[in-house]
């Protein structure tokens, strides 16, 4: 399997932007938490006074980011090489029929 640097970019941009689109897991126990990432989360976001500002309230798990990353970028790279082969495979059949 060779590493394909384009196909990285896309699942790193497309794991952060998940985060904020897809539905997130609910609160924590206290109440004061809400965890966004998709299929792990990998981003809390504290509940906090508003002279905080945005950076002070998020926590970002650097593991669970890469992790998530990784899932995505084997997903998108595995669907590039089935679509592939299923192009190549539909113009043998075209040339093969004239």
């Amino acid at each position: 399997m060779k590493f394909n640097k384009k196909i990285f970019n896309w699942s790193a941009w497309i794991t952060l932007l998940i985060a904020y689109v897809l539905p997130y897991q609910s609160q924590s126990a206290d109440g004061h938490s809400t965890y966004l990432g998709y299929p792990l989360s990998f981003l809390t976001v504290n509940n906090s006074p508003i002279y905080k500002t945005l950076f002070m309230t998020e926590i970002i798990d650097i593991f669970t980011l890469i992790l998530d990353i990784l899932i995505v970028y084997f997903v998108l790279y595995f669907a590039n090489v089935y679509f592939s082969k299923l192009k190549s495979k539909k113009n043998i059949y075209f040339i093969s029929y004239y």
